[in-house]
């Protein structure tokens, strides 16, 4: 394989309003054939990650082969188009604050943000009296939002305690890792509803439940997030015109010769000298191989010989987490006309959260709301028939916008959890224990094969700019071992 510089490594900088998704992302992919092919890397997955790490690998003159199990790109990322000239993300949808590597890749690729829409009050449910709704601007109090912000401040002071480097590092990782985000939540929040509060928003990030994940993962999470602040305010900030997998494909057009879809991969042969990589129809003959698919599902590749014990285990103790994504596209966003930004909060009801997610006039007069159900709440639900659960959250969004959110012109319910080559959003978190018994084989290479996904990420894991940054940092790993 020929040596590459670091600076070529890192780069310079279903209804009326929807059109069909067939074929919008397999343009310019290589066909499929069976064959056994040889590269210097091979890449598995072709989210983010996958494709950060294979275009920097190529530029700096690697012969790189991308094997996805999709019969498309972006991993978490889907932007599906409007007919009006729009789109609706149903997958990752922001980019902001400190996300310095997804706003680069962005301008490498040609494309534009548009700030968040955010034309009015936001509504939050009521932390006193729960039968409320409070109309909230930026910087404003509420009855009840004192003691939401005291919880806040102590989680992120915890927090701000943790290297993001090495969170098993800290001098109380064991005990921390043992507790729940329940029980500190237990134990440091007093009144009940701040309590409630706190375990649905903050439990947003990882999209799991208080009883499942530690404080010291998710304490790990926030710092690597730059606190609370950052994580519920600017990294909102921006979006992306033609949706956030308009950039995963402008990477793919530029690796088109190598990316090959439909290809799942079921075994990895591996030395210390290379590896050969298995799907059902190519195998791939690499020096080096970048695994940049959720965890969990790394796991499931067949590893001949094993892998070390320690990287089998962590597998098992890796879920993704769990929210539904709805999408409610109407005729235009009404909401604005009361003085509302269609954000809303509320921990008492099964969607947690809305978002105003329109674009601009100028490409669409449509108004998108976004709900999310997260964890528990997306357990119970679930498991009902599809019209019912339409009918109860569309019901939810009523009492908060009034009787025009009964009637979308789409609607479209995004759970990742029931997609095979992904199996739960936003990210996938360590059970309690895991942290400190694992360590560093979150991230440590195994002879030729690296580990990237926005869950190893040390910097906006659960971000588009994280699973960025760790297809990255695998290429210039595999840089630097020639």
């Amino acid at each position: 394989m020929p040596k590459f510089s670091r600076r070529q490594v890192v780069g310079g900088a279903g209804s009326a309003l929807l059109i069909g998704t067939t074929g919008i992302d397999r343009v310019n992919a290589a066909p499929n054939t069976t064959s056994r092919l040889q590269a210097d890397v091979c890449v598995v997955g072709a989210g983010f990650a996958g494709l950060a790490a294979a275009y920097r690998l190529k530029q700096a003159g690697a012969r790189v082969v991308v094997l996805e199990a999709r019969n498309r790109v972006g991993g978490r990322s889907w932007s599906v188009p409007l007919k009006d000239g729009g789109w609706v993300d149903w997958g990752g949808q922001w980019v902001g604050s400190s996300q310095e590597r997804f706003y680069a890749l962005i301008k490498e690729m040609g494309c534009e943000t548009y700030p968040s829409p955010d034309f009015g009050k936001m509504l939050q449910r009521g932390i006193l009296d729960t039968n409320e709704y409070h109309r909230v601007g930026d910087g404003e109090s509420y009855p009840g939002s004192d003691l939401v912000d005291a919880a806040s401040k102590r989680l992120d002071d915890l927090a701000a305690t943790i290297d993001p480097q090495a969170p098993w590092s800290h001098p109380d990782a064991a005990r921390l890792d043992s507790i729940t985000f329940a029980e500190w939540l237990r134990q440091n929040v007093e009144h009940e509803s701040a309590r409630k509060f706190c375990a649905t928003e903050v439990g947003s990030v990882p999209s799991a439940s208080p009883e499942e994940i530690s404080v010291l993962q998710l304490g790990w999470l926030i710092k690597a997030c730059d606190g609370l602040d950052e994580l519920f305010g600017d990294a909102q900030k921006d979006r992306l015109i033609g949706g956030t997998q308009l950039v995963a494909r402008r990477v793919a057009e530029k690796l088109a010769g190598e990316i090959k879809l439909d290809q799942p991969v079921r075994r990895i042969v591996w030395t210390d000298k290379g590896a050969v990589v298995e799907s059902d129809s190519i195998s791939v003959a690499a020096r080096h191989v970048v695994i940049a698919i959720p965890p969990h599902l790394a796991g499931g590749i067949e590893y001949e010989p094993s892998l070390p014990t320690n990287r089998v285990q962590i597998t098992q103790r890796w879920p993704q987490g769990l929210v539904i994504k709805v999408s409610m596209v109407y005729a235009s966003p009404f909401w604005r006309d009361d003085g509302l930004s269609g954000m809303s909060l509320d921990h008492m009801s099964v969607m947690g959260e809305t978002a105003d997610s329109s674009n601009p006039e100028s490409h669409s007069k449509a108004g998108i709301l976004t709900g999310f159900v997260y964890s528990d709440n997306a357990r119970k639900v679930a498991s009902m028939e599809p019209d019912a659960r339409k009918q109860l959250l569309l019901g939810e969004i009523a009492k908060r916008f009034g009787p025009k959110s009964l009637d979308p012109v789409n609607y479209h319910e995004s759970n990742w959890s029931t997609s095979q080559w992904t199996r739960g959003c936003f990210t996938g978190f360590l059970t309690p224990g895991a942290t400190v018994l694992f360590g560093s084989a979150v991230r440590d290479p195994v002879g030729p094969i690296h580990w990237a996904g926005t869950e190893t990420s040390t910097a906006w894991p659960s971000f588009i700019d994280g699973a960025i940054r760790t297809g990255e940092r695998a290429a210039e790993a595999i840089r630097k071992a020639g």
